[in-house]
């Protein structure tokens, strides 16, 4: 494995949970901060591979504000780039790849008010979005919607190590929005819409107004959506491999994960080199069944990692020597988050 771990944590169904004391409002240094603290404890070291970084800030130009808590932390990435500079990458061949407008054309990205924008400048790092040009096709193996994606050569290049670094969030459809779904960001600009291409193969019969779908989609209808979901999700993790996979928890977020939500300062950061258990792990922590969860449950029935717990092997820190967890207490949040799905009969304490 060309990205180099801490023995215990290149096992596949190893994932590490780290958690530090922010304040209300954790600064720029504290993303940058918990970033190396993160690498240096997992003992991180690459040999001068291209290093690929996907985080999440879909609509970060829209939204114009890296403290939103809706998308990763530039200040997060900011901290793994630099210390990935200083153990083994290859300084000149560093990207950070994703669509911040999240729309169908192929016009530039300004990643203005992003946070991105400013990290390149002091990292020297290179900003790309998933463009067509940019991609190449993937033959989907047993595919369970699409025989072929479409998904940016810089995440499946030769001599790549792709760092996944999803936001620890809610999402309206998946439920979670973590590893899995941050995928989706490395697919072709006019093809990444999974949610719109599962409401599509909805029944007819059910779909009368998706802006209004309070009115009549109840949990069984809002569950077969998911499933929609789930299976791209699951096709498109089968053709891009991860190396490391980071989930940014300094602050999570609930409700719909975008502008009806809320932060939570948590300081928390769950890794691995496996998508389906770093994610299962992160989905505990927050509150929620991992074994439950469809997008989890079709990743794990397809041979992508496991959803189960008691097969997952969690790692701890807590006198700076790699340790098993026995106790994932003080690393869940203290208030369990909520997920706004915006079905009918739906009533959300808080919201």
């Amino acid at each position: 494995m060309p990205l180099k771990l801490h023995s215990l944590l290149q096992d596949a169904n190893a994932v590490f949970v780290y958690r530090s004391a922010v304040g209300e409002k954790p600064t720029h240094e504290d993303y940058d901060r918990i970033a190396r603290s993160v690498l240096e404890l997992m003992e991180a070291r690459l040999d001068g591979e291209r290093l690929v970084f996907k985080p999440n800030v879909t609509s970060g130009e829209h939204f114009a504000d890296p403290d939103t808590g809706i998308t990763t932390h530039p200040a997060f990435i900011g901290g793994l780039i630099k210390y990935f500079k200083q153990n083994g990458a290859n300084k000149d061949r560093i990207y950070i790849v994703e669509d911040p407008r999240n729309s169908n054309d192929h016009a530039p990205r300004h990643w203005k008010g992003t946070g991105y924008l400013e990290v390149a400048e002091e990292t020297g790092a290179k900003l790309r979005c998933p463009n067509s040009f940019y991609c190449v096709k993937r033959k989907v193996p047993q595919p369970l919607i699409h025989p072929v994606r479409n998904v940016t050569r810089f995440a499946v290049g030769e001599n790549t190590i792709l760092v996944n670094v999803p936001k620890l969030k809610t999402h309206n459809l998946g439920i979670m929005t973590l590893g899995l779904k941050n995928m989706m960001g490395l697919d072709d600009v006019y093809e990444r819409h999974f949610c719109s291409q599962a409401w599509n193969d909805l029944p007819k019969e059910w779909i009368t107004d998706q802006k209004n779908k309070r009115e009549w989609m109840d949990e069984s209808q809002h569950a077969v959506w998911q499933l929609g979901l789930a299976k791209r999700l699951a096709d498109l993790s089968k053709v891009i491999p991860t190396h490391l996979n980071i989930i940014e928890g300094v602050v999570g977020r609930d409700g719909t994960g975008f502008q009806n939500g809320r932060n939570y300062s948590l300081g928390l950061v769950v890794a691995g080199v496996n998508i389906v258990a770093v994610d299962s792990v992160a989905t505990y922590l927050v509150g929620f069944d991992p074994a439950a969860n469809i997008t989890l449950k079709i990743a794990a029935e397809s041979g992508l990692g496991t959803n189960d717990l008691n097969r997952i092997k969690i790692y701890h820190a807590p006198d700076g020597i790699i340790q098993p967890c026995n106790d994932l207490t003080p690393y869940r949040s203290a208030r369990p988050f909520v997920v706004l799905r915006g079905i009918k009969g739906e009533v959300v304490e808080g919201f």
